[in-house]
């Protein structure tokens, strides 16, 4: 690629850095510092009575400008505005103590909880008030109802931020309580005359008596156990031009910079000075220079010059694809006449734009529509257009001619007009159970016809009743061999009894986001839901307590087998560091909360008195686990599975709606294959099966199954009953797909009623907690009523006795309907009873009680209902029906349509384009670059970033309403880190050292699939 003209006066930089000792290792990228350390050195660490703190100090000065407690981590990430030697230190300190100091013969009962660092509740008791009223009196001689009163007296260690001051009096009277703000130093109860109290300033006033005082106390340092000197480079000046995502068709680039005042200093001095300029003779303008297509000709100017005032970045608007940028900023003098002045001050990395091809893509969306989308661009349409019309516009007309693909051949089925200058996407009407594809075509009022683009990919709408082609089945012997595959214990034997078969299986999953939860500083715990909280309210809510239940049954001795799968980005993030440390700070957040509120219902609510406490046990419960595991809950998964309890299956790695990408294959491959490989990273074995991700299914995918080495998945109810044959068993068995031996598992209907449904289901009970009403993490009240706002008092103990009854209902209503049909076919029949597993614990917070009781009663009181797993069912029954199933999803409607509607459907356009420039890249790094390991990093890091952007979350949240802002925010950074990792591949020459850099800062914020295969994308 060639370089600007004009070499620039300064040169871009990201310093980046490793230093290592034997316990300690510091990455530094830029003002990323992560920080990772031994286990043998956290042992050190008696946390009981200790805690460990990582301490970051400037050499020359003596106040660390970083302290944070780092307990029960082995890393730790921070940003870090700071350059020069920096020392780092590992200590322990003595936990933070606590001294009560009175003048009492006896000492007072005083109560401090700290709901977090700047709210405190304190209560007091047991004061002799009659003792301490003769003592001022008699000391005194002032009378204690006319001329005395009582304040706390609050010292704070120095938080400008907070607004709060250094010391404050609290009126508090005779009472026994008080709600006191800040980072506390000491607080006093404090006996005062009344006296010239409007005169005298309080801290001046005389004390007459001071009943207690606390101490708050700093740790102690017990020792020093670790420490390493590193530096951080100054990574400035720097500038960077990035393509910015918008909804539309168009490209823009973005320009960012961030020069120091000692850089204009120097311009000044060596630039302006020796020409007798001075900062008012000049402006210093930003001008985007173009290369040729295919990185021929020199550089042109394509944008500017625009005078930047004091911006720090700049927008470029409506680029030309198939050209590289590079931006500059250059000193243009005021003076007409005058050229700019050389060199320009500082030059951006270059910024490649692929060339875009004319195309249509064909979506499919239910029975009666499909949506497509096309690419043209501007000026080869016109350009044709013109030579068809002559020259005339109104002599042409564009349409989407719409065919039927059918025995081999297209078949035309109608023609849409549409208007290529107002429109780049339609949604067509549409028959069930046919394949379509589509073109754009121009034609002349003479008849002439001209193909814009090529015949888009096909699509198969939804079949609405079963089809009428003969019952077939196959035997297939797959060889598969899992823990689950064992005979199942019970007291009454139902592995010989049983007369049908239960797959319970739980779909875990979270979308990935990698983000701090901001807590503010006002001293109130607020969480509000948003998407950095739900990862941390998940675990807290559903996955230890599903942990715990299963521990508690093993404990018990009551046998069980159930069906989960667990997404790559949930797992990636039960595994990630920085989310351990913030969930740790969060459940302790949640302790302290209900601490406060144990002694505020205590004080005021009695009625609930008894769901504080029960808050904060299952709190403390959830912590002690999730430490138990060492903060990775994979761990405790695996070993389940590895002990034959549970079948853990794996699911589309970032949750896509693979229906929407099947005119990219290799998007479908990526999204299975690395699936795979993480499931092996994680668990330590090749998973058996897949959810595919909102049980969305086109034909085809079933290819992708097998070639993984996967042996089923898991379907909505039509997609088997509205199969191309009658379904001979229903939903009572899986399906084999037709040129494949990957079954299909479909959901039974009537325990999606039971568990699911608003209205029917248990979790709707009235003496259940009410999840709806917002207002905190501690819900107090039932459910009382689904058409009221009136709620009353929760009571646990009614609770947990209807999940009892409940957990009895749903096992007998499994042996009834086994009783009715156990002869109707050949092989017991199968229950496939799947569900979300947030719908136990997060949206039902008895859920796990309801798993523990049912469980139980399977294993004692009962013998005609046997659990199975869907491996364990394939291997007992081999033999099965194949059929070809038709589209479907778990949506609403079982169709595609909450993932494309017009809020949302512009999306993927973006994430094909990035699929596109992908597979370019990862052609190119498989063909030419195998041995250019910086290469591979660039294309696995671009692999990454392009897997999160197709997930489905983020367009079925917008689509819902909810959060519409940050998720565009999370697709459009996903988007952009890709687009700056594709010039990144192709201009790493340019700057390997500066390339180097940035990859590993764009390494460290993302680091989700340690293990990914940097070719996937390759056709």
């Amino acid at each position: 690629m060639a370089a600007l003209q004009l070499e620039p006066f300064f040169t871009s930089s990201i310093f980046c850095k490793t230093f290592s000792t034997l316990n300690v290792t510091v990455e530094v990228a830029g003002n990323l510092i992560r920080v990772i350390w031994n286990e043998e050195l956290s042992k050190q660490v008696n946390t009981a009575e200790e805690d460990l703190f990582i301490e970051i100090r400037e050499k020359t000065k003596k106040l660390p400008i970083l302290e944070k407690k780092v307990s029960h981590l082995l890393s730790t990430e921070f940003h870090l505005d700071a350059d020069g030697p920096i020392q780092l230190r590992l200590i322990k300190k003595k936990h933070y103590q606590l001294h009560l100091s009175t003048s009492f013969h006896y000492t007072p009962k005083v109560v401090l909880i700290s709901e977090n660092e700047r709210r405190h509740h304190l209560k007091w008791m047991d004061i002799d008030w009659e003792h301490v009223q003769r003592e001022v009196e008699i000391s005194s001689g002032l009378d204690w109802e006319k001329d005395v009163d009582i304040f706390l007296n609050v010292i704070r260690w120095p938080e400008p931020s907070t607004g709060l001051g250094e010391q404050e009096w609290l009126h508090t009277g005779l009472s026994n309580y008080a709600t006191v703000l800040g980072a506390l130093k000491e607080v006093s109860l404090i006996v005062v005359p009344k006296k010239d109290m409007g005169k005298t300033p309080l801290p001046n006033h005389p004390i007459l008596k001071t009943l207690f005082k606390l101490v708050f106390k700093l740790p102690e340092v017990v020792r020093e156990l670790a420490s390493l000197d590193f530096e951080i480079g100054p990574s400035f000046p720097f500038m960077e031009l990035k393509p910015e995502i918008w909804e539309g068709d168009t490209i823009q680039l973005r320009a960012l910079w961030n020069i120091p005042d000692e850089c204009w200093k120097r311009v000044e001095k060596d630039l302006l000075a020796p020409k007798g300029l001075d900062w008012k003779d000049i402006d210093i303008c930003i001008q985007l220079n173009r290369l040729g297509s295919e990185g021929k000709g020199p550089w042109r100017p394509e944008g500017g010059p625009y005078p930047i005032l004091q911006g720090t970045n700049w927008l470029f608007p409506d680029i030309q694809d198939g050209s590289a940028y590079q931006a500059a900023l250059i000193i243009s003098p005021k003076k007409k006449g005058k050229r700019d002045l050389s060199p320009a001050v500082i030059t951006s990395n270059i910024a490649a734009v692929p060339a875009r091809p004319d195309q249509i893509v064909l979506l499919p969306i239910d029975e009666g529509r499909i949506f497509t989308y096309w690419h043209l661009d501007r000026e080869r349409l016109a350009k044709r257009l013109d030579a068809l019309s002559g020259g005339d516009p109104g002599k042409v007309r564009t349409y989407i001619r719409v065919f039927h693909d059918w025995a081999g051949g297209l078949h035309h089925h109608m023609d849409v007009e549409v208007h290529l200058g107002f429109s780049d996407n339609w949604y067509l009407s549409a028959a069930p159970d046919r394949v379509y594809r589509v073109q754009l075509v121009a034609v002349s009022d003479e008849g002439r016809i001209e193909s814009l683009t090529d015949v888009s990919n096909p699509v198969q709408t939804v079949r609405v009743a079963p089809g009428g082609n003969p019952v077939s089945f196959k035997e297939v012997d797959l060889e598969i061999e899992h823990p689950t595959q064992r005979e199942l214990k019970s007291v009454i034997g139902s592995a010989k009894h049983s007369i049908g078969l239960e797959l319970l299986h739980l779909h875990a999953h979270l979308p990935y986001f990698r983000r701090r939860v901001a807590y503010g500083t006002s001293g109130i715990w607020q969480p509000m839901g948003f998407p950095e909280e739900w990862f941390h309210e998940a675990i807290r809510e559903t996955y230890v307590p599903l942990i715990l239940t299963f521990e508690r049954l093993k404990s018990e001795g009551v046998d069980f087998r159930i069906s989960m799968d667990i997404s790559p980005t949930l797992t990636n993030m039960m595994r990630c560091p920085l989310l351990q440390e913030e969930f740790l700070k969060y459940m302790e957040a949640h302790i302290s909360l209900a601490r406060a509120e144990v002694d505020r219902t205590g004080r005021e609510a009695r009625h609930y008195h008894e769901t504080a406490w029960m808050h904060l046990n299952r709190f403390l419960d959830v912590r002690d686990c999730f430490m138990r595991y060492h903060g990775d809950l994979t761990k405790a998964l695996r070993k389940f599975q590895d002990e034959g309890y549970i079948e853990i299956s794996t699911c589309g790695v970032t949750h896509a709606f693979l229906p929407f990408f099947t005119a990219f294959p290799e998007s479908i491959r990526g999204q299975i294959q690395t699936a795979v490989l993480d499931y092996k990273t994680t668990f330590g074995r090749d998973p058996m099966g897949i959810w595919l991700p909102e049980c969305a299914y086109v034909p085809g995918i079933e290819n992708f199954l097998e070639e993984a080495g996967l042996h089923y998945f898991f379907a909505e109810t039509h997609a088997v009953l509205h199969a191309d044959s009658p379904a001979a068993f229903g939903t009572h068995a899986p399906v084999y797909l037709k040129g494949s031996n990957v079954a299909a598992f479909a959901r039974d209907p009537e325990t999606g009623r039971q568990v699911w449904s608003g209205d029917e289901g248990y979790p709707g009970d009235p003496d259940y907690l009410e999840f709806h009403i917002r207002g905190g993490p501690l819900k107090y009240n039932r459910i009382t009523s689904r058409k009221s706002d009136y709620k009353e008092p929760y009571v646990r103990g009614w609770a947990l006795e209807k999940a009892a009854k409940h957990a009895q209902h749903f096992m007998e209503s499994r042996n009834f309907r086994f009783q009715y049909i156990k002869n109707w076919f050949w092989k017991k029949p199968l229950v496939v009873a799947m569900y979300d597993a947030e719908l136990f614990g997060h949206h039902w917070y008895e859920g796990a009680d309801f798993l523990y009781y049912l469980l139980k009663k399977l294993y004692y009181n009962q013998n005609e209902t046997e659990l199975i797993t869907p491996s364990a069912y394939l291997a007992r029954y081999p033999r099965n029906q194949e059929v070809f199933i038709t589209p479907s999803s778990w949506g609403d409607k079982g169709t595609f349509d909450k993932w494309i509607y017009g809020s949302v459907s512009w999306m993927y356009k973006h994430s094909h384009e990035a699929i596109r420039e992908l597979r370019a890249m990862a052609s190119d790094l498989k063909a030419n670059r195998q041995s250019d390991q910086l290469a591979k990093r660039i294309v696995s890091q671009a692999v990454r970033e392009v897997l999160q952007a197709m997930n489905s979350d983020i367009p079925f949240v917008i689509s819902n309403g909810h959060f519409v802002d940050r998720m565009k925010e999370f697709f459009f950074e996903d988007l952009e880190r890709f687009w700056i990792l594709a010039s990144l591949y192709w201009n790493v020459g340019d700057r390997p050292d500066l390339t180097a850099c940035r990859l590993q800062r764009l390494e460290m914020e993302n680091p989700i699939f340690s293990e990914i295969d940097p070719c996937a994308f390759a056709p």
